[in-house]
């Protein structure tokens, strides 16, 4: 009797999207091993085979990674299904018919091409983004417009995009896992979960490795596909810790209540204040437009309403905290780029940062707020990253804020507001006045 020929059913799923007419972006993976890039290659093998003259992209991180990584897997692929009409360029890969495959470069270059400019003037059938979690959320926005642009009427095909990737909390996540998750993926958006035990081609001892590994995020990762781990050293704040932070009922007000507040006018970012009573902290303004008077009357209603001392409310100081100081004096301008006060930290703001951190994964924290407040708030949390984080001979630094701004798509509101919180922490107010020593 015959050996039962091995199928992967995710594999076949996949094909059954990038066939239709109504797909156009397939993110496929979610772990190790699943057959991703075989996929891709495959894929990519088949179109210019059966589409004469058409042209399609495959793209990494890096242009060395796509012509070595990609180019090694398309010949394994090629020999399993005896293909031979074609040949490996340094571009990419030229088919006997006229297709052809091109290796592009998606390395993100902030100074010399922020837009992915050099993508601009080019047009493909469609194409492949191989370990996605590593490129920029632009390089996808900016290759759909260049897909479906060379014969596609034609042969009345549509431009396609497959995605590869492992877990990854970024815009992956955004675009597809989490749509996925909650049923309200976007037309022409699909995604697949495809782990390493759905891969019959899989060996066991690289199962066993994946399962048996003493790393969680590795196991959680790579072995479970779950999305909801990350891999990046800089990150301070484990996700566990992230999502306890509004269930830890551990946590009790006790103590003088305090308000931290992140300041916005006119729609410039958020106005959001948080009413701490120790280190319970409750979100009591959230507004996208607040003119500078608006402003004032709102936090000095909250200092009135919930019996919060002036002294015991900090605002950052971007410009308007300086305006509301000599409106309600004795509030607090918090200055993030002044001098720390423990000589390890790089500036205030940082180590204010590393203290919240600290009392996030320690589950010291909780923060009561609405669902839509919840969701962002764990997103900003979750890019709280240490910067230069393999220095050990610098201070102690968190990314900058431009760069948050960058991994979010908007300013981190709630993460200042928190961050901010945590100067009465690392320099505690006297609860009581000294007494004064008597002179003879």
């Amino acid at each position: 009797m015959m050996e039962e020929e091995k199928v992967n059913i995710k594999q076949r799923l996949a094909y059954n999207y990038l066939r239709d007419s109504s797909t156009k972006f397939l993110c496929y993976g979610g772990a190790g091993g699943g057959g991703k890039s075989w996929l891709g290659c495959e894929w990519l093998m088949q179109c210019a085979y059966h589409l004469s003259g058409t042209r399609w992209f495959a793209g990494r991180d890096s242009l060395k990674d796509s012509r070595e990584s990609i180019a090694v897997t398309f010949v394994k692929v090629a020999a399993w299904h005896h293909f031979t009409e074609y040949r490996l360029t340094n571009d990419g890969v030229s088919f006997d018919n006229g297709s052809e495959i091109i290796f592009i470069d998606l390395t993100y270059y902030p100074v010399k091409d922020p837009m992915y400019e050099r993508l601009g003037s080019k047009e493909f059938t469609g194409g492949w983004i191989e370990e996605a979690g590593q490129v920029h959320k632009l390089v996808f926005e900016i290759l759909i417009t260049r897909i479906g642009r060379h014969l596609n009427d034609v042969y009345d095909i549509p431009g396609k995009i497959l995605i590869t990737c492992n877990p990854k909390k970024n815009w992956l996540y955004d675009y597809f896992y989490k749509p996925w998750k909650e049923g309200r993926l976007n037309e022409g958006y699909a995604f697949i979960p495809a782990l390493v035990q759905d891969n019959p081609f899989a060996t066991e001892d690289y199962i066993n490795s994946l399962k048996n590994t003493n790393d969680k995020v590795t196991k959680e990762r790579l072995y479970l596909g779950n999305w909801e781990y990350d891999d990046d050293p800089s990150v301070l704040c484990d996700y566990d810790s992230i999502c306890d932070l509004f269930a830890n009922e551990h946590v009790k007000p006790s103590g003088l209540p305090s308000a931290s507040a992140d300041l916005a006018m006119k729609g410039r970012d958020r106005f959001v204040v948080g009413h701490w009573v120790g280190n319970v902290c409750t979100i009591r303004i959230d507004k996208e437009y607040s003119p500078g008077k608006m402003i004032e009357t709102d936090l000095k209603s909250l200092m009135i309403d919930y019996g919060i001392p002036r002294s015991m409310t900090i605002v950052d100081s971007d410009g308007l905290g300086a305006y509301l100081e000599s409106y309600l004096t004795g509030i607090k301008e918090f200055h993030g780029g002044s001098k720390s006060i423990s000589v390890e930290y790089d500036n205030l703001k940082s180590e204010c940062a590393f203290k919240l951190a600290e009392l996030i994964n320690s589950r010291k924290i909780r923060i009561i707020c609405t669902d839509t407040q919840k969701e962002r708030i764990k997103k900003e949390i979750g890019i709280l990253k240490q910067d230069h984080v393999d220095a050990d001979t610098r201070k102690k630094a968190i990314i900058s804020k431009e760069k948050m701004k960058e991994l979010l798509g908007h300013s981190p509101d709630y993460l200042d507001m928190l961050i901010m919180a945590m100067f009465f922490h690392i320099k505690p107010i006297p609860q009581k006045a000294k007494a004064k020593l008597a002179t003879m």
